[in-house]
């Protein structure tokens, strides 16, 4: 499966870096895609604005995480949104099902 970056995604096929809505849910991957909207990371530098983002955030400690996100602290990576230079900040995040990633919304 071929990969496109973020950015490439929204020049060529929307047309624009302003996002009212983004719902992801990429089984552990969207840590990193969401990390770099925070401080001075790729996407917070690429002048990228979400309105609201809805995450569905998978629990690293769940045995069939992906190997990405063993050693992520999910805890830290919410704290991170408030700590570091970030437009987000994260409003709501519950657990859910028996293994729970957790959806978590930000604005």
């Amino acid at each position: 499966m071929k990969v496109l970056k973020f950015t490439k995604i929204l020049d060529d096929f929307i047309g624009s870096r302003f996002i009212h809505y983004l719902t992801i849910d990429i089984e552990g991957f969207e840590y990193g895609i969401l990390s770099e909207l925070i401080g001075d990371r790729e996407y917070a530098k690429a002048g990228i604005i979400i309105c609201q983002i809805d995450a569905e955030l998978h629990n690293p400690k769940f045995p069939n995480a992906h190997s990405s996100i063993k050693q992520l602290n999910p805890v830290r990576f919410i704290l991170d949104f408030l700590d570091k230079p970030s437009p987000y900040i994260p409003i709501f995040n519950v657990p859910y099902l028996k293994h729970p990633p957790s959806k978590s919304f930000f604005c």
